[in-house]
């Protein structure tokens, strides 16, 4: 995951030097002298303007790598929120419109997610869970931004609290910014909109940067292998999987076809597998299991899917406080096409099989 340089949201101003004319004025009998042809500065003509300043430099989105068409949603922070991924929460919302989606095992071997916005809006985001410690980690790369969440034990929390740089909205402390959905079992029916979740964050106070960007984008490199899908286990019970329609990729989930709330199915442009480890901590659920802390820190191998095609590599990042990248076989940055992208942390030792 390259983090290149962040993209400012102001231009920089233009300063133009001061021409200052000397006019020699004569008093005569008590009439002022006007100033010769040759005295008179030609900027004081009237038809004479100052040459318009060139455009600016093309801008994109910094999470998906598409040109920026609105200036205010590409120098906004990103808005992350947890989302429920197991079956009773099912279908989703709001999925189709984040920039970045994460795929993060937890307790009992299921998974859960990470979705973020910046580029686009969306009415309706949920069903929204808790929190999980990887979060820190993941949040530290986007600049922090906003991180909407339902619960979590202290545990879970602290690591978020400690580095992750984020404004935290939880609807425990803040419901406002949250609503209950009378047609869901409680705890899967806690939703909101990025537009409450923005407001909260100006809400706040709190000045919040735009996430960098966090991929490399360009062609797919030649000699990449063709791959028109994927499976991806994460336990015993619990696998993901994405095919390539010839435009997108669409996804499944435990064997089926994997919707959300319209009716639409899950879909992405690049999918970006990271092979990664994890080890137990202290905090256990209602049915005796203990919350995995995944590990997005120190090395593993990576595949990026885009196109139909497949490009293997491996990913690197020393610390949370450098960025992650994503590199071929040669060292260099594995280039996504641009769009929207799925994060797929898979633990080790499940490997992607590809098809």
């Amino acid at each position: 995951m390259t983090l290149p340089s962040r993209t400012s949201m102001f231009r920089p101003r233009r300063y133009w030097p001061l021409a200052v004319v000397a006019l020699a004025v004569t008093a005569c009998g008590g009439s002022g002298v006007k100033p010769s042809a040759a005295q008179q500065s030609p900027s004081a003509s009237p038809s004479t303007s100052t040459p318009p300043a060139p455009p600016p430099a093309p801008r994109v989105y910094p999470l998906t790598g598409l040109p920026a068409t609105n200036a205010a949603l590409a120098g906004r922070p990103a808005l992350s929120v947890k989302i429920d991924n197991i079956a009773p929460a099912l279908p989703q919302a709001g999925l189709n419109r984040a920039d970045l989606v994460t795929d993060i095992l937890v307790e009992g071997g299921l998974t859960r997610l990470m979705a973020t916005f910046q580029s686009q809006d969306t009415s309706l985001i949920g069903p929204i869970r808790s929190a999980r410690p990887v979060d820190a980690d993941l949040l530290r790369e986007l600049n922090g931004g906003i991180f909407a969440y339902s619960g979590a034990a202290p545990g879970e929390i602290a690591p978020s609290k400690a580095h992750s740089n984020a404004l935290l909205i939880a609807n425990d402390n803040s419901p406002q910014w949250f609503w209950r959905s009378s047609s869901r079992a409680i705890p899967h029916n806690v939703f909101s909109s990025t537009a409450r979740l923005y407001a909260a964050g100006r809400a706040s106070g709190r000045k919040l940067s735009a996430p960098p960007q966090l991929f490399t984008y360009g062609p797919a490199p030649t000699g990449a292998r063709s791959a028109k899908s994927v499976h991806l286990e994460f336990s015993p019970n619990t696998s993901s999987g994405w095919t390539w329609t010839g435009s997108n990729y669409v996804r499944t989930q435990d064997g089926r076809a994997d919707t959300l709330v319209d009716g639409s199915r899950v879909n992405t442009n690049n999918i970006v597998i990271l092979s990664v480890t994890w080890r137990p901590t202290n905090i256990i659920d209602d049915a005796g299991n203990a919350d995995p802390y995944v590990i997005v820190i120190g090395s593993g191998p990576a595949v990026v899917m885009r196109n139909g095609v497949a490009i293997v590599g491996h990913w690197v990042r020393p610390s949370y406080r450098v960025p992650m990248k994503i590199l071929d076989a040669a060292g260099h940055p594995i280039p996504l096409q641009p769009g929207r992208t799925w994060l797929e942390l898979q633990p080790r030792p499940y490997r992607p099989v590809l098809s």
